[in-house]
């Protein structure tokens, strides 16, 4: 998968056990508007997982309003 384009997509730090972070990339759904990972990529320098999160055009989580966190939470309990 291609990372979206910066101005289209916000970035959120993805941490955890792996079955932790297949849970959060396949369930992550935001809350907001349609969004949802459209990459996931591993940062050179500190080794730590990124998912990239397409959001509608105006959605408050992309212009940093409303936390991710809620959505995140929802969608790693979804798998246990």
């Amino acid at each position: 998968m291609s990372a979206p384009h910066p101005s289209t997509a916000r970035t959120d730090l993805v941490l955890g056990h792996p079955e932790d972070l297949a849970a959060l990339v396949t369930n992550y759904r935001c809350g907001h508007c349609t969004g949802r990972v459209e990459g996931l990529v591993t940062n050179n320098t500190t080794g730590g997982m990124h998912a990239f999160v397409q959001h509608d055009d105006g959605c408050p989580v992309l212009v940093g309003a409303v936390s991710p966190l809620p959505d995140t939470f929802r969608a790693a309990a979804k798998q246990r």
